[in-house]
């Protein structure tokens, strides 16, 4: 049999949430990628003790679901990759960020500070899609996330250096341990990725006290 493999490009209906009240008092933008096995709420929930009226926060949902249990019923969720076809969903889910980034910012004012943020997968999928892709920020906010090791940082879409770089993990974190630190460490220095890094005592998950102390003490402080 000679089977032959292509492609074609199709549109695709993406789904997101949003929270906080988009106006003139809006000071931060938050664009937020959730990790594997969620949905776009999930993460708006973390940011209950954050002022609605000065932070409009945007959650993007994975374009790829399933349902969680595996089976055919139960949760479905999200994510954002596969090692199948992975350069063609990097460049899906990056045109896609990229649309509704400009979009919901296009509404705010032009002080207003851009913050990048992803947990987990959605880390991942952050630091993707900025190499990708030319994105207008301020601030990344790498959560409990691996930082791919196999692209060249130094020739990024998105200027890197000029960005505030925060990474945060747990330190009982079951997919960091010390041994996969000291490779994230290594792929910081060898990309030249300087960031803050905070560690916080807590599993893989956000922690909402430890967000809004990232917020107030690396974001809010450089506003």
């Amino acid at each position: 049999m000679d089977i032959k493999t292509d492609y074609i490009k199709v549109e695709k209906t993406a789904r997101y949430s949003t929270w906080g009240n988009p106006s003139a008092k809006t000071k931060f933008f938050w664009f937020v990628l959730h990790g594997s096995n969620m949905i776009c709420e999930q993460v708006l929930y973390k940011f209950a003790d954050f002022d609605p009226d000065t932070h409009f926060i945007v959650a993007p949902e994975g374009l790829s679901r399933f349902y969680k249990d595996g089976n055919f019923s139960g949760d479905v969720v999200a994510a954002w990759m596969t090692k199948r076809d992975r350069l063609k969903e990097i460049s899906d889910f990056s045109n896609y960020l990229s649309s509704l980034y400009k979009q919901e910012l296009s509404h705010l004012p032009k002080t207003v500070k851009k913050i990048v943020m992803g947990f987990s997968q959605g880390g991942t999928t952050a630091y993707r899609w900025l190499h990708n892709s030319p994105v207008d920020i301020d601030f990344l906010l790498g959560y409990s996330c691996w930082i791919p090791e196999d692209i060249d940082f130094g020739s990024s879409q998105t200027n890197l250096d000029a960005i505030n770089k925060i990474y945060t993990y747990g330190d009982s974190d079951r997919f960091l341990t010390e041994e996969r630190i000291a490779v994230l460490k290594d792929i910081i220095k060898t990309q030249k990725l300087e960031q803050t890094i905070s560690i916080f005592k807590g599993i893989h998950r956000i922690e909402k006290q430890h967000l809004l102390f990232l917020f107030n003490t690396y974001i809010k402080e450089n506003n």
